[in-house]
């Protein structure tokens, strides 16, 4: 079967008020902005991996058992974190789409939901594709039914992901983003970082990893290497020790370990590419 299937909706099928514009299996998501939305009601759903969707002012995370509903021609943006980001979608249009999840599931806007049995919902979305891909002479009634199951099942399984809006959960690490920021050029502890949450560091560093899909120390280095490269740019006369040293990095070995790692060029390389 293919991934991905769209309808073609003729004048019989557009007299049914619940319809399917397309649906797609186990794709993989790429970077993609829509300046004008999608011509559809959209569910998308992670299957593997995470990504990022950006509505408005607000960007949220999908990982594994989540997905987002976003409303037909709203503007949005849509890119995976690092790796593959496998998703399911599937399109609604029809005059009362809208209106029927609003009633049966309470849903009048965008956003993220946690659904308890992703695999039910994309069992169902393979079955609508299917039959959008026969022959089958009445599939229009088909899909019809198979929209309502759908909604079924979805408010069977659906959880509001509210605190998913990334906004909202930087705040709770605010603190500890900040610090870094002022003082990556120090010796940071885990301890120092977990005090300012007054937390253990064990649950700070299950946290952190949670909301920005990093570990602590590692996102630190991202920091130190940022600010290096600033340096190695702005101030070419500075040794690659003295750069090292001015950004937290006590051994000159290990910090053109970490940069080539990160970068993928020496310290130096970076240099030579970037001052003219």
């Amino acid at each position: 079967m293919n991934n991905t299937v769209f309808a073609v909706l003729n004048e019989k099928e557009a007299r049914f008020p619940y319809r399917v514009y397309g649906a797609g299996l186990d794709l993989d998501q790429k970077h993609l902005i829509r300046s004008k939305g999608f011509p559809a009601l959209l569910w998308l759903q992670t299957r593997k991996g995470s990504g990022r969707v950006v509505l408005g002012d607000k960007e949220y995370s999908i990982g594994v058992d989540q997905g987002v509903w976003i409303m037909p021609e709203e503007p949005h943006e849509i890119y995976p974190d690092e790796g593959d980001w496998i998703i399911d979608w599937l399109g609604l249009v029809g005059d009362q789409t809208v209106a029927l999840i609003k009633d049966v599931l309470q849903i009048t806007k965008s956003g993220v939901y946690e659904v308890t049995d992703g695999d039910r919902l994309h069992e169902i979305i393979e079955q609508i594709a299917e039959i959008e891909l026969s022959d089958e002479t009445m599939k229009e009634y088909s899909q019809t039914i198979k929209v309502y199951e759908f909604i079924t099942a979805f408010a069977k399984v659906q959880v509001l992901a509210s605190h998913s809006s990334l906004s909202t959960r930087y705040d709770r690490i605010k603190p500890v983003l900040d610090y870094i920021d002022e003082h990556y050029h120090e010796s940071i502890t885990l301890k120092q970082l977990a005090d300012l949450l007054d937390v253990t560091p064990q649950h700070l560093c299950t946290l952190f990893r949670k909301i920005m899909k990093t570990r602590i120390f590692e996102f630190i280095n991202l920091v130190r290497i940022k600010r290096s490269k600033e340096l190695l740019v702005s101030d070419p006369e500075l040794s690659i020790r003295d750069i090292a040293h001015n950004n937290g990095f006590e051994d000159v070995s290990y910090f053109c370990y970490i940069f080539k790692r990160i970068e993928k060029v020496t310290p130096g390389e970076f240099r030579k590419l970037n001052v003219h």
